[in-house]
C-alpha cells in the first residue's frame, strides 16, 4: 500500500499505530527501507516520493490498512 503524510504530526501518529501491531512494518521510499516503529528513521525518508508500506504478508497489510486508512494515498 502507498501512504502519504502532510505533517510531522501525521508521521508521529503513523508510528504510534505501527507500534500497536504485532508484526513488523517497514516503509520504503524507493531508495531505502526503514523500520516504521522508529520516528527518527521515518524522518529520513523522501516524502516527495510515494512511500510503500510492507508488513510481511497480505493479511498483515490488510489488517494494518484498516487502522491506518487515513494515510493511504
Amino acid at each position: 500500500m502507498t501512504v502519504h503524510f502532510n505533517s510531522l504530526r501525521d508521521i508521529k501518529e503513523f508510528v504510534s499505530l505501527v507500534t500497536l501491531q504485532s508484526f513488523d512494518v517497514h516503509v520504503n521510499d524507493g531508495n531505502h527501507c526503514v523500520n516504521a516503529r522508529s520516528f527518527m528513521e521515518m524522518c529520513t525518508l523522501d516524502f516527495k516520493k510515494p512511500l510503500q508500506v510492507q508488513a510481511g504478508s497480505a493479511e498483515n497489510e490488510a489488517a494494518f490498512a484498516l487502522v491506518a486508512h487515513r494515510f493511504i494515498a
